[in-house]
């Protein structure tokens, strides 16, 4: 603190007039700091749909005016470094506090754009189409805060003229230990990410993977969450999620029915044939029913009798509403079979035992 005293104790006429202006200019820009934030944070939400109400709401505007300030202070700062003679010691100090000052500033304006109730945080949630767990976006949102605040750290450590090689080095084996130790639960966060990112399936969705089927539930940083069609709730670890192959029912077009008769072999054709009509024109006249896929062939002659194949495609794509379709189809198709007196064969065996003396 020896040369802070000597120079307020060498400071003349002329010094304090070079310190009356830079006090001046810091006045200047301390004035127009709030009018210039407001500024840029208008120019930067000209594209976006949803403004903020006022720039001083804006989590940006307070860190922004105090930029600002911080500029105007290194400016004065500069323009009487011109002017007078300043220990070394000093001005190393003073450029110091303005770095440190103007990084714990962004990284303020960095952590408040991270609220739940900015413009940033809602990108994020609307990236997710509003359909992935809360909280796994709050995971990944305070996830980022900590790396800005270990970013942050870093570059203020470095200003202080410590050397933090040693301790990034550190930082990083114990990383990969902490990895290693724990290789199950890392897999699963990054598999809840990719989740995030590419969207396999959202909440909601009817989905299939490894003979197992279900509707989505939540999807949780680690895991995801399915109500199978047992009822039963299935809580599957993301990495496996990642790994597996998943068919997502809700992204289907169509769903398609298939259905496979076997008529006696003594059926006189006349009937297979009428039998065979008036399905086609049931399922034509199914509004459930897309027309141009529908077909009802005489396919094969089998052991056991004449076999038709009837195949449609149904627009409900929902599982539920899709069996209560195919239902009624069987229904129907029952109904055509007894009005024509026509039987179902059943696969039947003949077995012939010799007798022996």
């Amino acid at each position: 603190m020896d040369f802070i005293i000597d120079f307020i104790k060498n400071i003349d006429a002329q010094t304090a007039k070079q310190i009356l202006y830079a006090s001046i200019q810091i006045a200047i820009f301390f004035i127009l700091s709030g009018p210039v934030a407001s500024l840029t944070i208008r120019l930067l939400s000209i594209k976006e749909k949803k403004k903020e109400t006022t720039p001083k709401n804006s989590s940006f505007y307070k860190p922004l005016k105090m930029l600002v300030i911080f500029a105007g202070i290194a400016l004065a700062f500069i323009s009487l470094k011109k002017s007078i003679s300043i220990n070394a010691e000093f001005e190393n100090t003073i450029w110091k506090i303005i770095k440190i000052c103007m990084i714990l500033l962004v990284t303020k304006a960095f952590i408040l754009g991270l609220d739940k109730k900015s413009s940033i945080t809602e990108k994020i949630r609307l990236k997710s189409n509003n359909k992935v767990d809360e909280n796994t976006n709050k995971m990944i949102i305070n996830a980022v805060r900590v790396l800005i605040y270990i970013a942050a750290g870093f570059l203020i450590f470095s200003e202080l003229g410590f050397d933090i090689t040693g301790f990034i080095t550190g930082f990083g084996l114990t990383g990969i230990v902490i990895t290693l130790a724990a290789q199950d639960t890392a897999k699963s966060l990054i598999g809840g990410l990719t989740i995030f990112f590419d969207k396999p399936y959202k909440v909601g969705d009817f989905i299939g993977f490894d003979n197992t089927m279900g509707t989505v539930e939540k999807i949780k940083f680690r895991s995801t969450i399915i109500r199978t069609l047992e009822n039963d709730l299935l809580h599957v670890p993301n990495s496996k999620m990642v790994e597996t192959n998943i068919s997502n029912y809700n992204e289907m077009n169509a769903r398609r029915i298939q259905i496979e008769l076997t008529l006696e072999l003594d059926t006189k054709l006349e009937k297979a044939k009428k039998v065979e009509e008036e399905i086609e024109k049931m399922l034509k006249a199914n509004e459930q029913i897309i027309l141009d896929t529908i077909l009802v062939k005489f396919q094969r002659i089998s052991d056991n009798g004449i076999d038709l194949l009837v195949i449609a495609n149904t627009k409900e794509i929902n599982y539920y509403k899709y069996l209560a379709i195919k239902e009624n189809i069987n229904y129907s198709i029952m109904e055509i079979l007894q009005n024509n007196n026509v039987e179902l064969a059943y696969n039947t065996q003949t077995i012939n035992v010799k007798k022996t003396l």
